[in-house]
């Protein structure tokens, strides 16, 4: 690494740190609310369990009667939803069911494999201790409690818990709005013809995908040829449309027509890793609106990886969801591998049995443009900053289903 490149980590604790987060809420119906953050905190408005219920299927007794040789006498039973409604009378057992409220009277569920019946009698195996297999009202949460704080992500499971706790419908922050441009004179999209020189452009199509997986409102912007006037008219097209981010491939390397590099609002970050060693930033404003563009290398490997490493960590933040950086587990590396010293070289790989557990083991394939590789890949693996790095040694492993 050179005195001037800097790790993922530093970038993204710098910008963010000069990023104000969007600030607008609306209310959401919880069908409709995955992967959207809230805007205040979701609060519980009864407790869980709303009462006293059986963990288990069995009985409902008195625990000081359960010594009796002579067993208790079954007066009903008690299913979930259909309660028994009387007190449980000293000398007396209910039928109960998993999840069925626990008569009055009762301090313990014996499980019914711990008992034996005789006709409308049961026989306790053994004496239970009070509160056996209840589950006491609120033991899970209390009425008035935050369920879900203020600028959390929500996933499926969260949706369920906003529903159990009674919510019809979350507050949250106003939807990020994101635009995707691709530049370069060869990119064409399918079914167009593609020149003797040209390809299509895979970056679009995935970066979009990433950005409405993540919860935002992806904005496709097309291909913008290399020319300072095609960007200049795609950058007023981002500012008449309202967004709060524009996400380009292509153009930030020094050549001819690196056409996003040069532009005036934006500065080079050169980075301490492979694929791509950098990306363009910077906070560009047309018309009185501003918005911040984020230039990623054309080659789409690279794209990928520092998306997911820099930008995508940075998007949440200005979505009012904090830094997320990506799920990072620490695993053995199957073979040895060897890098340039200096830098961390993110190779996709894939999980295998190895060392009586899970390891990763590099793709043969690494280049930054194979966009194959990714799809053929379980993990982006971190290779460096050392030279080498033995068999056995633990790595880092971002996987990729973890990804958006």
């Amino acid at each position: 690494m050179t005195a001037q490149e800097l790790d993922a980590t530093t970038v993204v604790a710098r910008l963010s740190a000069v990023m104000t987060p969007i600030a607008e809420r609306e209310g959401c119906a919880l069908g409709a609310a995955v992967n959207r953050v809230t805007g205040e905190d979701v609060v519980a408005t009864l407790d869980m369990p709303g009462f006293d219920n059986a963990a288990m299927d069995g009985y409902a007794v008195r625990a000081a009667d359960c010594a009796s040789a002579d067993g208790l006498q079954v007066a009903g039973r008690a299913l979930a939803g259909h309660p028994w409604n009387a007190p449980l009378a000293p000398g007396h057992a209910v039928r109960i069911m998993t999840g069925a409220a626990v008569p009055a009277g009762a301090d313990a569920v014996v499980m019914q494999e711990e008992t034996r019946t005789e006709g409308d009698r049961v026989f306790i195996g053994q004496v239970p201790h009070s509160g056996l297999n209840i589950r006491p009202r609120g033991e899970h949460v209390r009425a008035g409690t935050v369920v879900l704080p203020s600028g959390r992500r929500l996933r499926s499971h969260d949706l369920g818990l906003a529903a159990a706790a009674g919510a019809t419908g979350v507050t949250v922050m106003r939807a990020l709005h994101v635009g995707v441009l691709s530049t370069g004179d060869e990119l064409h999209d399918p079914p167009q013809a593609v020149s003797s020189a040209g390809q299509y452009d895979g970056n679009r199509p995935m970066l979009l995908a990433a950005l409405q997986r993540a919860g935002y409102r992806a904005h496709d912007l097309g291909i913008v040829a290399d020319r300072d006037e095609t960007l200049v008219a795609a950058i007023r097209t981002a500012a008449a449309q309202r967004l709060n981010a524009v996400v380009s491939t292509g153009g930030v390397a020094q050549g001819d027509a690196d056409i996003v590099r040069r532009f005036p609002a934006l500065q080079f970050l050169p980075l301490a890793l492979r694929p791509g060693r950098g990306l363009a930033w910077g906070r560009i404003e047309v018309d009185g609106h501003a918005f911040w563009l984020f230039g990623l290398p054309g080659n789409s490997v690279a794209a990928y990886v520092i998306f997911q490493l820099v930008v995508a960590p940075l998007l949440a933040h200005l979505a009012g969801a904090g830094v997320e950086p990506p799920l990072t587990l620490q695993v053995p590396l199957a073979v040895d591998a060897r890098t340039r010293p200096g830098r961390v070289d993110w190779r996709r790989g894939r999980f295998v049995r190895r060392y009586g557990g899970i390891a990763v083991e590099p793709l043969q394939q690494q280049g930054s443009s194979m966009l194959r590789t990714l799809s053929e890949a379980d993990a982006l693996i971190a290779i460096g900053p050392d030279a080498d790095t033995a068999a056995g040694d633990l790595v880092d492993a971002i996987p990729l289903a973890a990804l958006p």
